[in-house]
């Protein structure tokens, strides 16, 4: 009895190695492009916001980031090493009193996805503040050049039909998602925020009637871990063009510390939920690859018995555009460089002995 519990064990291991490192891809659903170097540019918007939310009285306290600006990018894939840097612009904000730090990679392994993500921001004004503060005059913002937020994100996405459905299609242009396909998903998430301010995150001049929570907060920081599970579908039409959507839904536990103004600090532990979701539509072919797509990343989370939550939320919003050239042999990363860089040189040392002669 031992012997088959080892058995299956084993089999089991060599299955999910086989899954996550060397999977075998249906070809009727999916194409292999890792024999193509690809060079790409996107523009992109990365915004970040959180509420502080009065459960009793239905009411909260919405802040965004004052720096909504976007960035572009440009970069170029080749099988597993994908390289790109970005600059802000200052496009699409008037306001920009705010400034952002985003730094995120992810890792594409056939059912398996691995990312990774940072982000400071730095300035934020009260969205609603004409509704929650008491005889605020219309038309004008409330800033808060103080508050800074910070989060650190690590997160590991099981697809279980990996054989058939292609999360790479989407994001590094490697492979190629020829059919409709979809894909139950199992997650884990480790997440940290905190948000902090020189004076009180909750302004003293709130409305009683619609906000009756006055704690003076200093800084609230939330680090949670948690699974979750949903669904992804790519809907692929036969000029190419596709669209998908990538839903989860998860539950994390929760340790919440509250530094308060004259008050001794806070320690809270709850179960909170979260959620993520992505949605995109493109054109993928063999040369040419263009998408246009979103994503949030949502939590909520208890900041005591008080009936009050900080609900934190980050969105994106992207378009790629990616030209795919053919590379004569199946190179590695490596032998690709060296031999387009000793090619080049060749090419340099024949020209200059004809300009010689």
């Amino acid at each position: 009895m031992l012997l088959t519990f080892g058995q299956v064990e084993a089999q089991w291991v060599k299955e999910a190695y086989i899954s996550v490192f060397a999977a075998e891809r249906d070809t009727a659903y999916i194409q292999d492009m890792s024999n193509y170097f690809s060079v790409n540019a996107s523009i992109f918007q990365k915004n970040s916001a959180f509420s502080i939310d009065d459960l009793k009285n239905l009411s909260s306290l919405q802040y965004n980031c004052s720096d909504s600006s976007a960035s572009i990018s440009a970069g170029f894939a080749y099988k597993w090493l994908s390289l790109n840097l970005g600059v802000s612009t200052g496009l699409f904000d008037r306001h920009r009193t705010g400034h952002k730090t985003n730094l995120s990679t992810q890792l594409l392994l056939p059912a398996v996805t691995l990312k990774f993500g940072a982000s400071i921001y730095e300035g934020y004004y009260l969205s609603n503040a004409e509704s929650i503060l008491q005889n605020w005059p219309a038309g004008t913002r409330h800033d808060r050049n103080d508050i800074t937020t910070g989060s650190f994100r690590v997160s590991a996405d099981y697809y279980f039909n990996y054989t058939q459905y292609s999360r790479k299609a989407l994001t590094s242009h490697g492979e190629l998602q020829r059919r409709t396909a979809g894909s139950a998903i199992a997650g884990i998430l480790f997440n940290y925020n905190i948000a902090s301010g020189d004076s009180s995150l909750i302004p003293r001049i709130v409305n009683d009637s619609l906000f009756s929570y006055h704690e003076q907060i200093r800084l609230v920081s939330n680090a949670l871990i948690g699974a979750g599970g949903g669904y992804a579908r790519t809907f692929v039409t036969p000029s190419k063009i596709y669209i998908n959507l990538d839903m989860q839904m998860g539950l994390a536990y929760n340790k919440c510390l509250l530094e308060l103004d004259d008050a001794p600090d806070r320690h809270h532990k709850a179960l909170n939920f979260y959620f993520q979701g992505d949605l995109s539509f493109g054109y993928n072919s063999k040369h040419w690859f263009f998408n246009v797509g979103g994503n949030v990343f949502a939590i909520e989370s208890p900041m005591g018995n008080d009936g009050v939550n900080i609900n934190n939320m980050n969105a994106m919003m992207r378009a790629t555009l990616a030209y795919r050239f053919e590379v004569e042999k199946n190179y590695s990363v490596t032998e690709l460089f060296t031999t387009k860089w000793q090619q080049w040189r060749d090419h340099r040392a024949k020209k200059k002995a004809g300009s010689a002669n």
